[in-house]
Protein backbone atom coordinates (compact mmCIF):
# COMPACT_ATOMS: atom_id res chain seq x y z
CA UNK A 1 0.00 0.00 0.00
CA UNK A 2 1.14 3.39 -0.57
CA UNK A 3 2.00 5.91 1.98
CA UNK A 4 -0.27 8.67 2.28
CA UNK A 5 -1.17 11.95 4.78
CA UNK A 6 -4.65 13.57 5.13
CA UNK A 7 -5.29 17.26 6.00
CA UNK A 8 -8.61 17.95 7.42
CA UNK A 9 -10.06 21.49 7.74
CA UNK A 10 -12.27 21.58 10.55
CA UNK A 11 -14.79 24.59 12.18
CA UNK A 12 -17.56 24.00 14.34
CA UNK A 13 -18.35 20.43 13.43
CA UNK A 14 -18.97 19.01 16.55
CA UNK A 15 -22.11 17.20 15.64
CA UNK A 16 -20.12 15.28 12.93
CA UNK A 17 -16.30 15.16 13.26
CA UNK A 18 -16.74 12.12 15.92
CA UNK A 19 -18.43 10.30 12.94
CA UNK A 20 -15.01 11.65 10.76
CA UNK A 21 -12.73 10.75 13.53
CA UNK A 22 -14.20 7.31 13.62
CA UNK A 23 -14.45 6.42 9.79
CA UNK A 24 -10.78 7.34 9.79
CA UNK A 25 -9.20 5.22 12.61
CA UNK A 26 -11.58 2.04 11.26
CA UNK A 27 -9.85 2.36 7.84
CA UNK A 28 -8.44 -0.85 6.61
CA UNK A 29 -4.95 1.03 5.63
CA UNK A 30 -4.06 4.09 7.94
CA UNK A 31 -2.14 7.15 6.60
CA UNK A 32 1.51 8.75 8.00
CA UNK A 33 0.05 11.42 8.99
CA UNK A 34 -3.52 13.10 9.97
CA UNK A 35 -3.66 17.12 10.42
CA UNK A 36 -6.84 18.28 11.47
CA UNK A 37 -6.49 22.29 11.08
CA UNK A 38 -9.53 23.53 13.30
CA UNK A 39 -10.22 26.75 12.05
CA UNK A 40 -11.14 28.64 15.07
CA UNK A 41 -14.05 26.72 16.09
CA UNK A 42 -16.39 27.83 18.85
CA UNK A 43 -17.72 25.35 19.96
CA UNK A 44 -16.54 21.65 21.34
CA UNK A 45 -14.98 20.65 17.76
CA UNK A 46 -11.23 21.09 19.49
CA UNK A 47 -12.09 19.30 22.83
CA UNK A 48 -13.71 16.22 20.61
CA UNK A 49 -10.20 16.31 18.80
CA UNK A 50 -7.57 16.18 21.16
CA UNK A 51 -9.03 13.57 23.03
CA UNK A 52 -8.59 11.25 20.12
CA UNK A 53 -4.69 13.18 19.16
CA UNK A 54 -3.96 11.88 22.95
CA UNK A 55 -4.66 8.25 21.62
CA UNK A 56 -3.23 8.56 18.13
CA UNK A 57 0.64 10.03 18.06
CA UNK A 58 -0.59 10.13 13.97
CA UNK A 59 -3.35 12.62 14.51
CA UNK A 60 -2.14 16.10 14.85
CA UNK A 61 -4.11 19.00 15.41
CA UNK A 62 -3.55 22.67 14.57
CA UNK A 63 -5.87 25.74 16.30
CA UNK A 64 -6.08 29.05 14.11
CA UNK A 65 -7.74 31.90 15.81
CA UNK A 66 -11.04 32.50 15.25
CA UNK A 67 -11.70 35.00 12.49
CA UNK A 68 -15.27 35.28 13.30
CA UNK A 69 -16.65 34.00 10.33
CA UNK A 70 -16.35 31.24 7.84
CA UNK A 71 -14.53 31.74 4.93
CA UNK A 72 -15.54 29.10 1.82
CA UNK A 73 -13.14 29.16 -1.02
CA UNK A 74 -10.42 31.04 -0.41
CA UNK A 75 -9.96 30.70 3.19
CA UNK A 76 -10.51 26.81 3.38
CA UNK A 77 -7.40 26.95 0.77
CA UNK A 78 -5.44 29.07 3.47
CA UNK A 79 -6.49 26.62 6.08
CA UNK A 80 -5.73 23.55 4.47
CA UNK A 81 -1.99 25.07 3.25
CA UNK A 82 -1.77 25.61 6.59
CA UNK A 83 -1.97 21.95 7.44
CA UNK A 84 -0.03 21.33 4.64
CA UNK A 85 3.20 23.63 5.39
CA UNK A 86 3.06 21.73 8.58
CA UNK A 87 3.32 17.94 7.05
CA UNK A 88 6.34 16.34 8.75
CA UNK A 89 5.91 13.11 7.32
CA UNK A 90 7.81 13.98 3.63
CA UNK A 91 8.05 10.85 1.87
CA UNK A 92 3.90 10.47 1.18
CA UNK A 93 2.63 8.89 -2.67
CA UNK A 94 -0.69 10.27 -1.99
CA UNK A 95 -1.80 13.53 -0.08
CA UNK A 96 -6.47 13.29 0.31
CA UNK A 97 -7.86 16.75 1.18
CA UNK A 98 -11.02 15.26 3.95
CA UNK A 99 -13.74 17.41 5.28
CA UNK A 100 -14.95 16.55 8.80
CA UNK A 101 -18.17 16.40 8.15
CA UNK A 102 -17.96 13.16 6.60
CA UNK A 103 -17.83 9.04 6.63
CA UNK A 104 -16.62 6.88 4.24
CA UNK A 105 -16.72 3.09 4.21
CA UNK A 106 -13.91 0.94 6.15
CA UNK A 107 -11.58 0.18 3.10
CA UNK A 108 -12.13 3.55 1.27
CA UNK A 109 -8.52 4.56 1.07
CA UNK A 110 -7.97 0.82 0.29
CA UNK A 111 -10.35 0.63 -2.99
CA UNK A 112 -9.00 4.44 -4.35
CA UNK A 113 -5.40 3.68 -3.99
CA UNK A 114 -6.35 0.26 -6.32
CA UNK A 115 -8.18 2.52 -9.03
CA UNK A 116 -5.00 4.51 -8.93
CA UNK A 117 -2.84 1.37 -9.30
CA UNK A 118 -4.41 0.71 -12.00
CA UNK A 119 -4.51 3.49 -13.95
CA UNK A 120 -0.79 5.63 -13.53
CA UNK A 121 -2.35 8.09 -15.80
CA UNK A 122 -5.36 9.13 -13.31
CA UNK A 123 -3.76 12.05 -11.10
CA UNK A 124 -7.09 13.00 -8.68
CA UNK A 125 -10.09 10.97 -7.55
CA UNK A 126 -13.12 10.82 -4.92
CA UNK A 127 -15.78 8.33 -4.60
CA UNK A 128 -19.66 9.78 -4.90
CA UNK A 129 -21.15 12.16 -2.67
CA UNK A 130 -24.61 10.62 -0.78
CA UNK A 131 -26.38 13.62 0.93
CA UNK A 132 -27.57 12.53 4.44
CA UNK A 133 -31.13 13.61 6.05
CA UNK A 134 -32.02 11.53 8.81
CA UNK A 135 -33.19 8.04 7.52
CA UNK A 136 -33.13 9.71 4.11
CA UNK A 137 -29.75 9.11 1.77
CA UNK A 138 -29.89 11.21 -2.01
CA UNK A 139 -26.84 11.20 -4.13
CA UNK A 140 -25.51 13.66 -5.51
CA UNK A 141 -25.10 14.38 -9.13
CA UNK A 142 -21.84 14.27 -10.76
CA UNK A 143 -19.67 14.26 -13.85
CA UNK A 144 -17.44 11.23 -14.51
CA UNK A 145 -14.14 13.08 -13.89
CA UNK A 146 -15.70 15.66 -11.37
CA UNK A 147 -14.09 14.45 -8.11
CA UNK A 148 -15.53 15.93 -5.07
CA UNK A 149 -13.60 18.53 -2.90
CA UNK A 150 -15.06 17.02 0.37
CA UNK A 151 -12.83 13.89 -0.10
CA UNK A 152 -10.34 14.68 -3.09
CA UNK A 153 -7.26 12.14 -3.21
CA UNK A 154 -4.29 13.50 -5.29
CA UNK A 155 -1.31 11.56 -6.72
CA UNK A 156 1.76 13.38 -4.93
CA UNK A 157 3.33 13.84 -9.02
CA UNK A 158 -0.04 15.54 -10.51
CA UNK A 159 -0.34 17.60 -6.83
CA UNK A 160 3.01 19.49 -7.77
CA UNK A 161 2.55 19.96 -11.72
CA UNK A 162 -0.61 21.76 -10.69
CA UNK A 163 1.47 23.45 -7.74
CA UNK A 164 -0.69 22.63 -5.22
CA UNK A 165 -4.15 24.27 -4.50
CA UNK A 166 -5.04 28.20 -5.41
CA UNK A 167 -6.19 30.43 -2.96
CA UNK A 168 -9.87 31.23 -4.32
CA UNK A 169 -13.51 30.64 -4.83
CA UNK A 170 -13.42 27.83 -6.78
CA UNK A 171 -10.39 25.75 -6.04
CA UNK A 172 -11.32 22.56 -6.09
CA UNK A 173 -12.66 23.07 -9.79
CA UNK A 174 -9.41 24.71 -10.37
CA UNK A 175 -7.39 21.75 -9.47
CA UNK A 176 -8.81 19.43 -11.93
CA UNK A 177 -9.14 21.46 -14.80
CA UNK A 178 -5.08 22.27 -14.04
CA UNK A 179 -4.29 18.65 -14.15
CA UNK A 180 -6.62 17.52 -17.15
CA UNK A 181 -4.63 20.47 -19.62
CA UNK A 182 -1.54 17.96 -17.90
CA UNK A 183 -2.28 15.59 -19.05
CA UNK A 184 -3.57 14.04 -15.77
CA UNK A 185 -7.24 11.96 -15.46
CA UNK A 186 -9.75 12.82 -12.73
CA UNK A 187 -12.42 10.56 -11.14
CA UNK A 188 -15.43 10.32 -9.60
CA UNK A 189 -15.73 6.92 -8.59
CA UNK A 190 -19.80 6.07 -7.93
CA UNK A 191 -18.98 2.63 -6.72
CA UNK A 192 -17.26 4.14 -3.24
CA UNK A 193 -19.93 6.15 -1.24
CA UNK A 194 -18.81 9.46 0.88
CA UNK A 195 -21.89 9.50 2.95
CA UNK A 196 -22.08 13.93 3.47
CA UNK A 197 -23.66 14.66 6.69
CA UNK A 198 -23.81 18.27 6.02
CA UNK A 199 -24.82 19.50 2.43
CA UNK A 200 -22.36 21.80 0.21
CA UNK A 201 -23.28 25.18 1.28
CA UNK A 202 -26.04 24.81 3.92
CA UNK A 203 -23.35 27.13 5.91
CA UNK A 204 -25.12 29.92 4.03
CA UNK A 205 -28.90 30.14 5.50
CA UNK A 206 -30.20 32.03 2.52
CA UNK A 207 -29.90 29.62 -0.19
CA UNK A 208 -31.30 32.31 -3.03
CA UNK A 209 -28.44 34.97 -1.95
CA UNK A 210 -26.17 30.81 -2.58
CA UNK A 211 -27.10 30.44 -5.98
CA UNK A 212 -27.05 34.35 -7.16
CA UNK A 213 -23.37 34.15 -5.69
CA UNK A 214 -23.14 30.70 -7.85
CA UNK A 215 -24.41 32.83 -11.13
CA UNK A 216 -21.59 35.39 -10.19
CA UNK A 217 -18.58 32.79 -9.99
CA UNK A 218 -19.74 31.10 -13.40
CA UNK A 219 -19.46 34.24 -15.04
CA UNK A 220 -16.02 34.83 -13.32
CA UNK A 221 -15.08 30.77 -14.20
CA UNK A 222 -15.30 31.79 -17.94
CA UNK A 223 -18.45 29.66 -18.25
CA UNK A 224 -20.05 30.93 -21.61
CA UNK A 225 -24.14 32.52 -21.27
CA UNK A 226 -25.37 29.78 -23.18
CA UNK A 227 -24.16 26.81 -20.54
CA UNK A 228 -25.10 29.09 -17.71
CA UNK A 229 -28.96 29.65 -19.37
CA UNK A 230 -29.06 25.71 -19.48
CA UNK A 231 -27.67 25.16 -15.61
CA UNK A 232 -30.18 27.90 -14.61
CA UNK A 233 -32.94 25.65 -16.33
CA UNK A 234 -31.80 22.37 -14.48
CA UNK A 235 -31.73 24.23 -10.72
CA UNK A 236 -35.18 25.26 -11.77
CA UNK A 237 -36.17 21.98 -10.25
CA UNK A 238 -33.87 21.96 -7.17
CA UNK A 239 -34.12 23.49 -3.60
CA UNK A 240 -35.00 26.49 -3.67
CA UNK A 241 -37.09 25.22 -6.65
CA UNK A 242 -37.54 28.05 -9.50
CA UNK A 243 -35.96 31.26 -7.62
CA UNK A 244 -32.84 29.14 -7.44
CA UNK A 245 -31.96 28.68 -11.10
CA UNK A 246 -33.57 32.41 -11.90
CA UNK A 247 -30.91 33.72 -9.40
CA UNK A 248 -28.28 31.72 -11.08
CA UNK A 249 -28.76 33.43 -14.08
CA UNK A 250 -29.28 36.92 -12.25
CA UNK A 251 -26.09 36.59 -10.97
CA UNK A 252 -24.20 36.11 -14.22
CA UNK A 253 -26.01 38.43 -15.80
CA UNK A 254 -25.16 40.75 -12.55
CA UNK A 255 -21.06 39.64 -12.86
CA UNK A 256 -21.25 39.93 -16.72
CA UNK A 257 -22.91 43.95 -16.30
CA UNK A 258 -20.19 44.98 -13.62
CA UNK A 259 -17.12 43.30 -15.57
CA UNK A 260 -16.25 41.64 -12.79
CA UNK A 261 -12.74 40.16 -12.75
CA UNK A 262 -12.26 36.44 -13.89
CA UNK A 263 -10.70 33.97 -11.49
CA UNK A 264 -9.22 31.78 -13.90
CA UNK A 265 -6.76 32.30 -16.16
CA UNK A 266 -7.38 32.65 -20.53
CA UNK A 267 -5.95 29.30 -20.74
CA UNK A 268 -8.22 27.90 -18.18
CA UNK A 269 -10.96 29.30 -18.83
CA UNK A 270 -11.09 28.87 -22.99
CA UNK A 271 -9.98 24.76 -21.61
CA UNK A 272 -13.23 24.79 -19.61
CA UNK A 273 -15.49 26.28 -22.26
CA UNK A 274 -14.85 23.30 -24.80
CA UNK A 275 -15.26 20.80 -22.09
CA UNK A 276 -19.03 22.69 -21.69
CA UNK A 277 -18.85 22.16 -25.06
CA UNK A 278 -18.51 18.19 -25.78
CA UNK A 279 -20.28 17.31 -22.30
CA UNK A 280 -23.58 19.29 -24.54
CA UNK A 281 -22.77 17.54 -28.00
CA UNK A 282 -22.76 14.62 -25.90
CA UNK A 283 -25.89 14.85 -24.04
CA UNK A 284 -27.59 15.78 -27.58
CA UNK A 285 -25.98 12.82 -28.74
CA UNK A 286 -27.73 10.27 -26.16
CA UNK A 287 -31.14 12.49 -26.48
CA UNK A 288 -31.41 11.98 -30.23
CA UNK A 289 -29.97 8.43 -30.00
CA UNK A 290 -33.27 7.61 -27.36
CA UNK A 291 -35.85 9.03 -29.88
Amino acid sequence: MPDFIIISPVRNEEAFVEKTLKSVISQTVKPLEWIIVNDGSTDSTRSIVEQWVKQYPWIRLINIEDRGFYYPGTGVVNVITRGYESVSRKEWDFLIKLDCDITVENNYFEAIFAEFEKNPALGIASGAIYLVDGDIVRKEKSQRDHPWGASKVYRRKCFQDISGWKAIPGWDLADLLSAQMRGWETRCFDEYRILHYRGTGTRRTDFTKGRFLLGRFHYRYGYSISYTFLKSIYWLGEKPYIIGGISIFLGFIYAAARKESKLFEEDMRQFLRQKHKKFLREKLRVLFMKK
